[in-house]
């Protein structure tokens, strides 16, 4: 978490259309941390980070759509499996809209159902006003979250910072207390052992 921090802080807008491209949501949420701290620009964020999105399902309808050669020899490395691609044929088949929404919220699904939707050679106009408009509604929830927690946190740091201050300025308060006690008791013990002296 800290090197993907890092690595945006270092290259801000550069580096994070490849990482929105593998880790959508949660890059989404630490932009917005980021924006509510000054280092980014909400709108150059946020269209990237939807870019990047609509960009995948792109690409996962293109492999479906190029055929069932590539998903046998290479959907292993996505985590494809013949029975996955099965099962979101069906349903797809049932009602492919809802698909392809469930597709793009439910992480399970992800990539299977959005290559499904390329393997039945759904238009792809009808594919891309979906996912267009979950990407948009997508991507703005989860950069209010990483807003909201951003501004929380600064509140929340700028409060400790406050009570931080305050519980020095009593420790040095009660440090100057117990000297000035201290003093006052050592002065005593002098005062009284020179009286007892005195008296013998």
């Amino acid at each position: 978490m800290n090197n993907i921090f890092g690595l945006i802080i270092a290259y801000k807008y550069i580096i994070l259309f490849p990482l929105a491209f593998f880790e959508g949501p949660i890059i989404s949420i630490i932009a917005g941390f980021l924006v509510s701290a000054g280092f980014m620009n909400l709108l150059i964020v946020y269209f990237i980070i939807v870019f990047a999105d609509i960009f995948g399902d792109a690409m996962f309808y293109s492999i479906g759509y190029s055929g069932k050669d590539i998903i046998n020899k290479h959907g292993h490395y996505l985590g494809i499996t013949k029975e996955k691609m099965e099962k979101a044929n069906s349903f797809f088949n049932e009602n492919h809209r809802k698909a392809i929404i469930l597709s793009k919220l439910v992480h399970g699904i992800g990539a299977t159902g959005l290559i499904a939707a390329g393997s039945l050679k759904i238009p792809y106009w009808k594919f891309f006003k979906t996912c267009i408009f979950i990407s948009l509604i997508q991507v703005a929830f989860f950069l209010t979250i990483g807003i909201f927690f951003g501004g929380a946190y600064v509140h929340i740091s700028k409060y400790l910072n406050y009570y931080a201050a305050i519980i020095s300025i009593l420790a040095i308060i009660l440090v100057i207390f117990i000297f000035y006690k201290r003093a006052n008791i050592d002065k005593f013990n002098k005062e009284k052992i020179k009286k007892i002296k005195d008296y013998e």
